[in-house]
């Protein structure tokens, strides 16, 4: 029997892969080629119990599948990727006006990794 949450980080990492791949071609594209470092670095945390997805260069994380048919909610970090190869962790707008937040801009995908898991256990 497959395992939904297992097969979505499969999923996420070869995409993070193929992006990479398609983001080091000269002109393509303005994305440095980072995301699969940053996937997989998020994949050996307690980040890997969130069903992982990308979105405009930002990965992101929702409690299931289908967050946008309802089935989980989208937490409200995010890790986006800067055009000069670095990582920019910031948390979201939220519902009640709050805007967003940087949090931290960095080479390391491990540090932008560690500070996710901060705010995720810091929100409860």
């Amino acid at each position: 029997m497959s395992d939904p949450l297992s097969e979505a980080w499969d999923f996420q990492i070869r995409a993070a892969a193929d992006q990479d791949d398609s983001c080091r071609i000269p002109g393509r594209s303005w994305v440095p080629p980072i995301l699969h470092d940053l996937v997989l670095a998020a994949r050996r945390t307690s980040l890997s119990r969130y069903y992982p997805f990308t979105s405009h260069a930002t990965l992101r994380f929702s409690t299931g599948p289908q967050w946008w048919a309802g089935d989980g909610d989208v937490l409200a970090v995010a890790v986006a990727l800067v055009p000069e190869g670095r990582y920019l962790v910031c948390t979201l707008p939220t519902a009640d006006g709050v805007s967003s937040v940087e949090e931290l801009e960095t080479a390391s995908a491990d540090e932008a990794v560690a500070r996710v898991e901060q705010l995720v256990h810091a929100a409860g």
